[in-house]
């Protein structure tokens, strides 16, 4: 299916389902409870509601985010009323929120959720700059090229005239646009994901079955959180399955916080010891080839439930030649009474 196509089928959908409806509800609650006039009222619910899909529509998986966005309210609202001022030019209130070569003015709340947040205040204004938009553009051959080292606010102007553009000779909203990359890149819209599910991620309790979720939910809390970093961009993180397109997809790649040694991490999550290191393997090699500037280096890290004589054997194969090491995990459940 081609842009035309997805776009016609798209407009079709929101002339003839509930989606126009959802749309109009979305930017409604959420215009309002972002509009500059009312973001001192801002509380940390109503902000971490909006980052929940079964209320946005739109957004998978930005609820992540929400507790380290949230932890201090009075600069989240500082951040917000800079982003949403529109008597300052675009770049320079995004130059503020993130700063080139420096950290986000605050941690977590990257352009995944503060694009987003422009569109439901300023709905025929700014478009979504995520993963999802930029790989759909990329598709289309419509992805601008941004010069090396670009800005945060010199990318998103570029992505956002393409995306008005598109809006406009289209006849479509860019909140509908935005779901037209979901079909591009999925050829499906985004998939519910169970509430129940969502809630266990939220409150920041994982099943074994979500490890890689968990650990990436939590990470300033783990071991390897203290030294490593989850590959971000322009405050989004990419790390999570990090698409090679041609070695695969990655767990987690990370950066060493002191040395940006390149980091594979890879669960083994049923996979057999070989598979698993080989696997590694492959996806350091691909990071040797694709990623590795000089000084920099890459090493294996591979996290099972429990380390079997195969692959004690596989790893020790390895040990002085290639740098992988294994971590065991380990998922608590407790109960305590509480006596009223």
């Amino acid at each position: 299916m081609n842009l035309n196509e997805v776009i016609t089928k798209t407009k079709l959908d929101y002339n003839t389902t509930e989606r126009s409806n959802e749309e109009a509800k979305v930017i409604e609650i959420y215009g309002q409870m972002f509009s500059p006039n009312n973001i001192d009222n801002l509380t940390k619910e109503d902000f971490k509601s909006f980052l929940l899909l079964k209320n946005n529509k739109h957004w998978n998986g930005i609820h992540r985010q929400g507790n380290i966005i949230t932890e201090n309210m009075p600069k989240l609202r500082e951040a917000l009323k800079i982003l949403l001022d529109e008597s300052r030019p675009l770049n320079e209130r995004l130059d503020y929120l993130f700063p080139k070569n420096k950290s986000n003015y605050i941690k977590g709340l990257g352009r995944a959720i503060v694009t987003p947040i422009l569109m439901v205040v300023y709905p025929t204004k700014y478009g979504v700059y995520n993963t999802r938009s930029s790989e759909g553009l990329r598709k289309v051959n419509l992805k601008p090229t941004f010069n090396r080292g670009a800005s945060f606010s010199e990318k998103y102007i570029l992505i956002n005239n393409v995306l008005n553009k598109l809006a406009v000779e289209n006849e479509i909203s860019l909140f509908a646009l935005d779901e037209v990359w979901w079909k591009i890149t999925e050829e499906e819209k985004p998939i519910e994901q169970d509430e129940a599910e969502a809630e266990e991620l939220y409150t920041g309790f994982g099943l074994e079955s979500h490890l890689r979720r968990f650990l990436v939910d939590n990470w300033e809390k783990t071991t390897l959180g203290k030294k490593y970093e989850i590959l971000s961009e322009d405050g989004e993180i990419i790390g999570e399955e990090f698409n090679t397109k041609e070695a695969g997809s990655i767990d987690i790649l990370a950066q060493d916080k002191k040395s940006n040694e390149w980091v594979v991490i890879e669960l083994k999550k049923g996979r057999t010891s070989d598979a698993v290191v080989g696997q590694t393997l492959r996806y350091m090699g691909w990071i040797e080839e694709n990623k590795i500037e000089d000084g920099e280096g890459v090493k294996g890290i591979i996290i099972v439930k429990e380390v079997d004589t195969k692959l004690k054997y596989s790893l020790s194969a390895l040990k002085n030649k290639i740098k992988i090491s294994c971590f065991e995990y380990n998922v608590q459940f407790k109960l305590d009474k509480i006596d009223v």
